[in-house]
């Protein structure tokens, strides 16, 4: 079930307050993974169940894209 209005900006600023120095040197790609990597995370857990060490280790892939092409890089 999709979260409702509210529900998505209350975890988007958790989200934002646990990684906010790496949003701020990020660019889009990462972002994108990022968010792709949190939205399956509350289909398969819920909202409630995502704690700030899922949401870093769903940063911790993202940080791997290379910029120019959003490939992982090692």
């Amino acid at each position: 079930m999709p979260l409702s209005k509210e529900e998505s900006e209350e975890f988007l600023n958790r989200v934002e307050k646990v990684l906010v120095e790496e949003l701020k040197n990020s660019y889009y790609q990462q972002r994108v993974v990022l968010l792709d990597g949190l939205g399956d995370l509350i289909a398969q857990y819920g909202v409630e169940n995502i704690t700030d060490d899922w949401t870093r280790g769903a940063w911790n892939v993202a940080e791997h894209l290379h910029p120019s092409d959003g490939s992982l890089r090692y």
